[in-house]
């Protein structure tokens, strides 16, 4: 530019327009700005009276001055004349450069002229021509440039501001709250708020809930607002999805005089309006409003549309995770509710990701720890049941839901249980089984109540079997000795009432012993006219179902009889039992005898032949007979006497209604019932299947052990055997890289008894083992019990040998 400057210089500094032709080297100059592209000119700069500026005149140009200005036939003119609305700053500028003779380099825009120039200008000829030369070039392409990338830069800048602020807000209000404040104070309106669409009769209706953002000297916008009202003409592109622009409101036209007041009213002359559109409807939408004209830029348009997108998608993902919020809520409130427990797990790793709190109350553990690695749940489960509980989750995996029962093994009180688990597959948008989710449910109590109602069912049986056997024994030997029908049919009634007595009885007394004095006092008094008849010495004893059976009978056969021929017959008549306890055998026996006194009986009564009737048989055989005892039945002058001696031991009746012990769950292979007995003693399990080394380590415990381990690895062992020593160990002779002995020499040499527990046949045992007990795989987890039981027993007459 400086060479052009001084080439400039050369051409103009002393050429009137009626000098001589030019020098050749002149022309040469001229020749040179004719030629190049950067736009050239002279001009005159016109000053007023005080010396003020005011004007300029083109006096020379080269051609590319037309193309970078767009000023044509512009010599001789004046700039005011050719670009009335030019900035005084050009005036100002080359008035200066005028009068100090300095030159300036500038970029300033030219609005007049629609363009952006980068200015060398500097004096020529004499100062008081004021004349300067200008060298320009039209940089408008890359001022834009510049300009759009620094409004990029600050759009961007703001957007990033905005996704901060909006980022962890989780109220739709606050969001919009939010970034209507950010988008009103960026672009510097009056207001801008959020409403929402309701479509009625008449058309559309804004509504807008709240200020959300506004200048404090601006009345509320808070209302309804009918489009057809304010001029439905300037909404009509919202509907369509596209945003209403206005500028100025007073100048639009098709404004109605109603119209214009309501605006005035709201203070509302300019705005951006943009809609939102959900499945092709019009429902909400943002506004930018000045309370003054505003000729909105497409960047400014495009901002609000940016900002409105960006404010949708946060609020649409705050109403989604506050549903979702909401939904797991109810999910939770409902987990922690049911009795029974939800379960999650990953259909791909089976790793179980959720449990609820219902799992602890069922399994005996907390839900952590079953979750994670599906091999924390299965070990837990007895070995006879896992590969089929394993097998049904297989199912769910395949997208089949299941119902299935199995037993565990609580590891909080080693109680064994039963579980009822509902797996079903849980499917993803494509129909692939992503989840799998179940319920689980302690079934225990309602297994075993039906295994005890089956119990129930055949022990009702039986006992229904033996009473319709007495009954039919009774009904038989009342049949053989009754005198009439009359008395038959007495006799059945009494016997049959007394069966119905004691049965009362023994259930009012279930599980317990029924009081003599009671049994009784019920029988006889039954048959005495008052109670004055009859006197009961003796102190309370408690008699088992099966005495209390059969002396009530014997009781019901005595009294009867008194009723008919004895004491009871007449009203003087009195009868007196008296009873107590004696030891014999080495045992508490009872002794019991009925009087009678009041009414002699005649000689022909006495010397009658006696039959051995019902009560007699009763009395001399079945008290003999069931109870072990001694019965005698005398008939005296003065009355019958009775005398009863039988032990005091337990016996059951076929009239008692108490219920037979609930049955238990069995644990299968885990359950070390019966088996001997290691409390107290340390067990080390050395074994690297998982499976096989929890079961091992569970049988253990079931049989009161304290199980050291179960280890993997040899360094797991030794870190073991450090602690604390052991009383015998369970070794597997392969822990990965093949059969190993260390361990077993180790052992050996601490006197530490040890069985192996292997899948290798004897041949692969070193002949200093062959001695050593050995259980190949599979084993009968209490096999292992057996054999430690058996070392330790060893171990320990071997110790006293070594006087240890």
């Amino acid at each position: 530019m400086s060479e052009k400057a001084h080439a400039a210089s050369g051409i103009t500094g002393a050429a009137p327009t009626n000098a001589a032709p030019a020098s050749e080297s002149e022309q040469t100059y001229r020749q040179l700005f004719q030629a190049i592209d950067t736009g050239f000119c002279v001009i005159e700069v016109i000053f007023d009276a005080a010396g003020r500026p005011i004007d300029y005149v083109f006096r020379d140009a080269n051609p590319a001055f037309e193309g970078q200005t767009g000023l044509a036939d512009a010599i001789g003119k004046r700039i005011r004349v050719l670009a009335p609305g030019h900035e005084e700053f050009w005036f100002e500028t080359y008035g200066r450069i005028v009068r100090t003779g300095l030159p300036e380099r500038f970029e300033h825009q030219a609005d007049a002229l629609g363009r952006w120039y980068s200015v060398y200008a500097f004096r020529i000829g004499r100062p008081e021509q004021h004349r300067l030369a200008v060298l320009f070039d039209d940089i408008k392409g890359r001022r834009s440039a510049e300009e759009a990338l620094r409004h990029s830069e600050e759009r961007q800048v703001f957007l990033l501001k905005l996704s901060d602020t909006i980022r962890f807000r989780t109220d739709p209000m606050t969001i919009q709250q939010a970034a209507a404040r950010l988008l009103g104070e960026h672009l510097d309106v009056s207001r801008a708020f959020y409403f929402a669409v309701r479509r009625d009769a008449d058309g559309y209706v804004h509504v807008v809930e709240r200020d959300y953002f506004s200048r404090p000297d601006l009345p509320s916008m808070v209302g309804e607002y009918p489009q057809k009202a304010y001029g439905e003409n300037f909404f009509s592109a919202l509907a369509r999805g596209e945003a209403a622009v206005m500028a100025d409101i007073r100048v639009a036209p098709g404004v109605t005089e109603d119209a214009l007041r309501l605006y005035s009213a709201a203070r509302v002359r300019a705005w951006i309006s943009m809609p939102l559109i959900k499945r092709g409807n019009f429902t909400a939408g943002l506004v930018l409003v000045h309370d003054q004209p505003r000729y909105w830029t497409s960047a400014e348009v495009g901002l609000v549309k940016d900002v409105a997108e960006r404010t949708w998608a946060a609020v649409e993902q705050a109403r989604a995770e506050a549903a979702l919020r909401a939904t797991e809520e109810r999910f939770r409130q409902f987990a922690e509710a049911s009795s029974g427990a939800l379960w999650i797990r990953d259909a791909d790793t089976l790793s179980m990701e959720y449990a609820s709190q219902a799992i602890t109350g069922i399994y005996g553990v907390e839900p952590e720890i079953l979750l994670g690695d599906v091999k924390r749940w299965a070990a837990v489960i007895v070995p006879d049941d896992r590969d089929v509980a394993l097998e049904h989750l297989e199912q769910a995996r395949r997208g089949e839901a299941a119902v299935h029962e199995f037993r565990i093994q609580r590891p909080s009180d080693r109680a064994f249980r039963w579980v009822r688990n509902t797996n079903f597959p849980l499917f993803d948008e494509s129909r692939r089984v992503q989840r799998i989710g179940g319920i689980a449910e302690d079934v225990t109590d309602a297994k075993l109540a039906v295994e005890h109602q089956g119990v129930l069912l055949a022990e009702l049986q039986h006992r229904v079997r033996n009473i319709m056997a007495i009954i039919r024994s009774i009904t038989s030997r009342t049949g053989e000795r009754a005198e009439s029908v009359q008395d038959y049919a007495t006799l059945m009634a009494g016997r049959l009432l007394a069966l119905a007595r004691v049965q009362a009885l023994l259930t009012r007394a279930a599980n317990a012993g029924v009081g003599i004095t009671a049994l009784v006092h019920d029988e006889v008094n039954v048959q005495a006219q008052c109670e004055g008849q009859f006197a009961l010495e003796g102190p309370e004893i408690s008699l088992s179902p099966k005495a209390a059976e059969i002396l009530t009978l014997a009781v019901h056969e005595l009294s009867t009889n008194a009723l008919k021929y004895g004491a009871l017959s007449v009203r003087s008549g009195k009868i007196t039992v008296r009873w107590s306890t004696f030891d014999k055998r080495g045992g508490t026996w009872l002794s019991f005898d009925w009087t009678e006194e009041g009414r002699l009986l005649g000689q022909s009564t006495l010397n009658a032949p006696r039959r051995r009737g019902f009560g007699t048989e009763l009395i001399e055989g079945r008290i003999p007979y069931e109870l072990g005892g001694r019965g005698q039945l005398d008939i005296r002058p003065e009355g019958a006497t009775c005398h009863l001696e039988f032990p005091l031991k337990a016996g059951g009746s076929v009239l008692e209604t108490g219920a037979p012990q609930r049955a238990t769950v069995f644990g299968g292979a885990l359950d070390m019932t019966g088996e001997p007995d290691l409390s107290g003693r340390r067990v080390l399990v050395v074994e690297d299947d998982y499976y096989l080394a929890a079961d091992v380590a569970r049988a253990l415990k079931g049989a009161g052990a304290e199980v050291m381990g179960p280890c993997a690895t040899e360094a797991a062992v030794l870190i073991e055997l450090n602690e604390c020593g052991a009383d015998a160990a369970v070794l597997d002779i392969n822990l990965g890289p093949g059969p190993s002995f260390g361990l077993a020499t180790t052992l050996k040499e601490q006197h530490t008894p040890f069985m192996f527990l292997t899948g290798y046949d004897l041949k692969a045992i070193p002949e200093e083992f062959a001695d050593i007990e050995r259980l190949e795989k599979p084993v009968q987890l209490r096999h292992i019990i057996g054999v430690i039981a058996d070392l330790i027993r060893a171990e320990e007459v071997s110790c006293n040998r070594r006087q240890c």
